[in-house]
């Protein structure tokens, strides 16, 4: 299936107080269902507006019940699906939920999902999940690769309302942020100049650096290796110099937009 992009931006701004984690810490922890493996805590005070991070249209929706409340499980749930049917998305801890919203509902990115609930001595937060659909929903389960890096995206840019565009690659690799941008002409934007850029980069070309997470842990200088003793390179798993020039060109020579080089 073709690479597409969709518009995000955050779905908590104002009121919006810091990252309580993302995917794969503390109660996000495999084996579990792509919303909770993949989810993203994002702390905001009580009442805060919850806003549709992209264009979609509902799926499920799960009214808020205070009597089936508890630490884990409370408040409305909200699952949606974006216009293609390729990518989903999550959004619980939520109370008034506007009446128009249920199923089958079409919302645009900005629109309001609901508030934010606060539940006992538990800070509040939204927690929000979005995973790529390969080939696009229905889908089986193994079709829905969770997505990672939107956390710290949606960390960094809570403060603001504006969108960014991100390109799906339908490929199994991770998104691209800012995947539309850089000319145009559609083609993905690597960034380079960022470890999280280069773990991007290697999956397009086929290697695995495990989670595109910006950090340097040895799945990604395992597959910086990988990558140099390809390229006729002294295998030290650190991608700088010749290494990083290297990763430019072959990304170039795949058809995809670079920078930071």
């Amino acid at each position: 299936m073709p690479a597409f992009d969709i518009e995000v931006s955050s779905p908590v701004s104002a009121g919006f107080t810091g990252g309580l984690g993302g995917p794969h810490i503390g109660t996000h922890s495999p084996p579990a269902k792509w919303y909770i493996e993949y989810g993203m805590d994002l702390g905001a005070t009580e009442n805060s507006q919850v806003r549709a991070a992209f264009d979609a249209h509902v799926t499920v929706f799960h009214p808020h019940d205070p009597s089936t409340d508890t630490p884990k499980i409370y408040g409305a749930q909200l699952f949606m699906r974006s216009p293609n049917d390729m990518m989903g998305g999550f959004y619980t801890h939520l109370k008034d939920v506007p009446p128009g919203i249920g199923v089958g509902t079409t919302v645009s990115r900005g629109d309001v999902l609901g508030s934010v609930l606060g539940f006992g001595g538990t800070t509040p937060h939204l927690h929000m999940a979005m995973t790529e659909i390969l080939g696009g929903a229905p889908a089986p389960d193994d079709q829905y690769r969770g997505v990672d890096t939107m956390y710290d995206f949606f960390v960094s840019t809570a403060a603001s309302d504006a969108a960014t565009s991100v390109q799906f690659l339908q490929d199994g690799s991770p998104p691209v942020v800012g995947g539309g941008g850089g000319g145009g002409d559609g083609q993905a934007v690597v960034h380079l100049g960022t470890l999280r850029g280069i773990q991007q980069g290697l999956a397009l070309l086929g290697y695995d650096p495990g989670v595109a997470d910006g950090i340097d842990g040895p799945n990604t200088q395992a597959a910086v290796s990988a990558f140099q003793s390809d390229q006729g390179l002294t295998p030290t798993g650190q991608c700088t110099g010749d290494t990083l020039i290297a990763l430019a060109d072959r990304l170039a020579e795949a058809g995809h937009r670079t920078d930071g080089v």
